[in-house]
């Protein structure tokens, strides 16, 4: 069997196991005052939604704002063939998952893997929520 034929049947296999669909989106523009609030909001513009996988990574202590919290990092796995490019600082959303707890959490991309016989895009992506 051929290269390209090994690739074809990894990147089916590695899509199969993506069950949770997710959107990431990237910061539209500058962040607009909330005059109600009085905060600072930034508006987001979807560049991808559909299938995906979220995995644990690791987790580390680190001081976020005024506070020390856990950031957890995990590996979020999309189709080889999702486009547009992913950045860093996009930011991931899970949208469904078999695993509630992941539904609504804004993951940020702060990495991108590459490789030409990958499988699958890998994200790195971080839980700043908590």
């Amino acid at each position: 069997m051929s290269v390209s034929g090994v690739l074809a049947q990894g990147r089916a296999a590695a899509l199969q196991l993506m069950r949770d669909t997710c959107v990431v989106e990237r910061k539209d523009g500058d962040p607009v005052l909330n005059e109600t609030t009085g905060v600072l909001e930034q508006q987001w513009a979807p560049i991808y939604t559909g299938a995906c996988r979220v995995k644990p990574r690791s987790s580390s202590e680190t001081e976020w704002g005024e506070r020390e919290v856990t950031l957890h990092s995990y590996v979020a796995v999309l189709p080889w063939d999702a486009a547009p490019e992913i950045q860093r600082e996009d930011q991931l959303t899970i949208t469904a998952s078999d695993d509630t707890w992941l539904i609504g959490r804004h993951l940020e991309v702060i990495a991108i893997s590459l490789a030409g016989a990958a499988t699958a895009r890998r994200l790195l992506v971080e839980d700043k929520e908590g």
